[in-house]
């Protein structure tokens, strides 16, 4: 090798005793100006001895960074596929290989510190450019050189705070890697306004406002920004007009996500794995969860053999981040999900600096425990509420993964002591169970809401019938009213035939009147057949997650039931005022949610996060009546009418259509709003106005209505969609 060789490493900070140790890892290039330049290997490096070296887009053959000697550029899997390198004149070269790295570090690693050192600002400069030409397309290459020379990069750990809400506005940020979360309100009180994902800004609409933080900013998981001052971002956009309308297109797709259930239900697209106690095998979990995931996209699985396989040195994936190690699984770490969809973290089986450092990675953290293994926490999960006590913690849930030939029972006792959004059960071997965790978990859920309409409710059995012939995996569902008898069916693992057989046996004939002080009905027939279907039943329990809506009439509130016992909550899901008597809970009295919310469309967009399938049977018109009864009318007289075969009947409604019309009209208006909105991704309008509303015998004839009417628009909008969903 030459003395200018052994020069320009020293200039990189390399000893000479170092350069010994990378002789036999290294190779010299020489090539011609205009020639392409093979990019390092992705642990490997590029030293530019002499010369200059261009990092090229390929699209458009954009410029977006230039090393001259004596520069460094390491392999980034990132890249791949986006940039190119050519020399832009005669370029000398040093070639360095992935396994010159774990040489230096034994023979040298304050030689091997300082050459990242070198490496670190070069490759974010190509980060940083990569992102600006793809999402600020209008900003010509003296904007891109301009954003990247007045930008100042910013790391953040998991957890770690950018900005508080009320702190003064002295730049804007943008999220070169990881997910950042906008927040206002802390602990049980915290509402979450947006997420921010790679490619975006945040913090910009303090600065044009002139105002203070209105929100707290903090990353979700390890992040890295580029930070522009006050004073350079005015100056940038006022050079570059086309940087503030992208940056306001930002703001407005924010916006959007924001009011829309829908949209503004994170997805996550990175998952640390733990387990509850060292007795959990995750293996085959993950194992399993993986290969459900790559039905949407590549997923790259990541464990601490798969650190230390690629990086070539055993024990690495312990090192501290400010270690020579460390700063090289910093690296490797951000480049994870490049060339993929979802990455999945899996925790050691005990406490370690890995474990901890996956967390660190993740959008949504799964903790997995066994079922019989009792609902105390394990020491891994004291050790993560620790955690999350003084940080502000990911997206988390738990996992609980039953015995083969055993039902979820007890959750409620595991759900008590644990800070987790949402659980899931996975039963023994059942592929379907986690085939829905995978969809549930990467936005891909499927949704059915049902709505309330009384007998026209048994429309909805057809639909049951057509979803499962079109072979549509449901994975969470919702109801009001008779919407919520529907939906509690499937959620208890009947299918459609069941469920028909057993509305048929249950559910036609309902009527059992009294003197109608409280109600025109007992409730006691309805009570008890629906006590002997579900009666059992927690819907924590559920392997589907189920909720059903009510109205709280002592509060004038709507209430969402997604735990407690399935039998009361769908008992006062039905409780149509004036003819059921209401459901006392906790002492304040239940009736129909019909009251609230007839058709709970977002409470599933932003539960399920994926497509919504919402189906109506509550016409918009209804109950007319030519007699006119405004100057009165006499009960006893239509009582009459009714004994005596001679005399015509009244034609006029009765008290319990009027009342059960009446539970239904307040909500319409929202329902038409909600669905003009395409608030659903499937809205289905049932063609049942024929049928009365207490017309219960006409159960078959309702249920065909409904398969016939939703067979075919299910099927052409799963088609439309792909089977992946």
């Amino acid at each position: 090798m030459s003395d200018p060789v052994e020069e320009a490493l020293g200039a990189l900070g390399l000893s000479s005793r170092a350069f010994e140790a990378w002789r036999a890892h290294v190779s010299v290039e020489e090539t011609d100006a205009s020639s392409q330049v093979e990019a390092p290997a992705e642990t490997g490096a590029i030293v530019v001895l002499s010369g200059r070296l261009e990092v090229v887009m390929r699209e458009g053959a954009r410029v977006l960074s230039t090393f001259e000697a004596p520069a460094a550029l390491s392999g980034n899997p990132a890249f791949a596929g986006e940039i190119f390198l050519r020399a832009a004149c005669a370029t000398r070269l040093l070639r360095i290989a992935p396994s010159a790295f774990e040489a230096l570090f034994a023979a040298d690693p304050d030689g091997l510190a300082a050459f990242v050192s070198h490496l670190t600002p070069g490759e974010r400069a190509v980060q940083l450019a990569l992102q600006l030409a793809h999402r600020f397309p209008g900003l010509d290459d003296e904007g891109l050189v301009d954003f990247a020379e007045r930008s100042e990069w910013v790391s953040l750990r998991g957890g770690e705070v950018l900005f508080e809400a009320g702190d003064p506005a002295d730049a804007a940020y943008f999220v070169i890697s990881g997910r950042l979360r906008a927040s206002i309100g802390e602990g049980e009180a915290e509402e979450v306004l947006n997420e921010v994902v790679a490619g975006e800004t945040v913090g910009e609409m303090a600065l044009i406002q002139a105002d203070v933080r209105s929100a707290t900013v903090y990353a979700v998981r390890d992040s890295q920004l580029a930070r522009l001052s006050r004073d350079d971002f005015d100056a940038l956009t006022e050079r570059h007009p086309h940087a503030l309308r992208r940056i306001a297109g930002f703001v407005v797709d924010r916006l959007k996500r924001r009011s829309d259930p829908a949209r503004s239900a994170a997805t996550a697209t990175s998952f640390a794995v733990v387990p509850a106690t060292p007795g959990v095998e995750l293996r085959r979990f993950v194992s399993r969860l993986a290969e459900a995931l790559g039905r949407f996209g590549e997923v790259e699985r990541i464990d601490r053999n798969a650190v230390e396989s690629a990086l070539g040195r055993r024990g690495i994936a312990d090192a501290a981040d400010d270690d020579v190690a460390g700063i090289r699984l910093v690296r490797w770490l951000g480049e994870r999900g490049a060339n993929s969809r979802h990455v999945v973290y899996e925790a050691d089986a005990q406490w370690t600096p890995w474990t901890e450092r996956a967390l660190r990675q993740a959008d949504h953290v799964l903790v997995v425990a066994l079922a019989k293994d009792g609902p105390a926490p394990g020491e891994n999960e004291r050790r993560l509420g620790e955690i999350w006590r003084k940080t502000h913690p990911p997206r988390r849930s738990l996992v609980l993964l039953h015995t083969p030939g055993v039902e979820p029972k007890g959750t409620s006792a595991w759900l008590e002591n644990r800070d987790v959004e949402r659980h899931f059960h996975v039963r023994g071997e059942r592929v379907d169970d986690v085939e829905r965790l995978a969809r549930l978990l990467s936005g891909h859920g499927v949704g059915l809401v049902l709505g309330g309409g009384g007998a026209r409710g048994f429309a909805h059995l057809g639909v049951l019938r057509a979803l499962e012939e079109v072979g549509i995996p449901i994975d969470s569902l919702g109801g009001t009213s008779m919407g919520a008898i529907a939906a509690a069916l499937p959620a208890i693992d009947r299918n459609a035939a069941d469920a028909l057989a057993v509305c048929r046996r249950s559910f036609t004939a309902l009527f059992d009147p009294t003197l109608p002080i409280v109600s025109v009905l007992t409730g006691r027939r309805i009570s008890e057949r629906l006590a002997s279907v579900i009666g059992s039943y927690e819907i924590e329990d559920l392997a589907i997650p189920f909720f059903c809506v009510s109205t709280n009439l002592s509060r004038a509130q709507e209430v969402v039931h997604q735990r407690g016992s399935l039998f009361q909550a769908v008992r006062s899901s039905i409780s149509l005022p004036g003819i059921l008597p209401p459901v006392s809970v906790d002492g304040d009295l239940h009736v129909d949610g019909g009251l609230m919310d007839n058709l709970p469309i977002e409470t599933m967009a932003a539960s399920c996060g994926g497509p919504v399938i919402a189906v109506n049977v509550s016409p918009e018109e209804d109950l007319r009546f030519d007699v006119d009864l405004a100057r009165g009318f006499s009960g006893w007289r239509a009582l009459w009418n009714r004994i005596d075969p001679r005399a015509e009947a009244a034609g006029v409604p009765t008290l319990a259509t009027v009342l059960m019309r009446s539970v239904v009209v307040a909500s319409l208006a929202k329902e038409r709003e909600r669905a003009a909105a395409l608030a659903a991704s499937l809205y289905l309008k049932m063609p049942v106005d024929e049928f009365g509303l207490l017309e219960f015998e006409q159960l078959g004839p309702i249920a065909q209505r409904g398969y016939e009417a939703s067979l075919e628009p299910i099927r052409q909008w799963w088609e439309a969609r792909g089977t992946s969903g």
